[in-house]
């Protein structure tokens, strides 16, 4: 099934993460760094989290799923591999209308995009699920061209032009500044018919 991708802002928004699978600290993680309420119910916690509760910056809930353990969340996720448990969550977060993901399964309203960022720039990669791996290696390839680019202090700078800039002038001034920005080479995916043309995901200059 094809998505919708959106960027969702969650400051102040409580997400919940079940489950003790081996990405429950990668979820909560990814949340607080954009300033989310973060709930973990689990009956273990990641050691990676250990300081995170010790400071209040997440909830932990020591014990599994019960029933109203989405009401006010507006993001789920579980990462254990349950499918009954998934299709339980999945049903109650229908009725609240949470989104809920339950990894590598198919009880899900939502699916994580794989990020590649550079300061105020995100660019996300979706498979519509299909194929994870892929998302996630050509997530590492745009992070890396993006490092290699210099590309955090380069959308600084635009966004500094932006705001300097009157509102009626912002279309032309801004278009000129990014003309000359560009991808170069080729997007290789091996095998025999390894090139692709188009973008590079291997450089770049900013």
């Amino acid at each position: 099934m094809n998505v919708f991708p959106i960027g969702l802002k969650l400051a102040g928004r409580l997400c919940v993460v079940f489950g003790a699978g081996p990405e429950q600290a990668q979820r909560a993680k990814s949340w607080l760094e954009l300033g989310a309420r973060v709930r973990i119910v689990a009956h273990t916690l990641a050691g990676e989290l250990v300081d995170e509760l010790s400071r209040g910056s997440i909830e932990h809930l020591p014990r599994g799923y019960e029933p109203g353990d989405l009401h006010e969340a507006w993001l789920a996720v579980l990462v254990d591999a349950d499918q009954e448990l998934a299709t339980r969550l999945f049903e109650e977060a229908e009725r609240e209308r949470v989104f809920f993901c339950a990894v590598d399964q198919p009880q899900s309203s939502y699916s994580h995009l794989a990020q590649a960022r550079a300061g105020d720039l995100v660019i996300a990669i979706s498979t519509n699920g299909r194929v994870p791996a892929l998302g996630r290696r050509l997530r590492q390839e745009l992070q890396r061209m993006l490092r290699a680019s210099n590309a955090a202090s380069h959308v600084a700078r635009l966004a500094a032009l932006r705001d300097a800039t009157p509102s009626e002038r912002r279309r032309e001034v801004l278009g000129e500044a990014v003309s000359e920005v560009r991808f170069d080479g080729e997007l290789r995916f091996g095998g025999p018919h390894s090139k692709v043309g188009g973008p590079s995901l291997g450089g770049g200059t900013g």
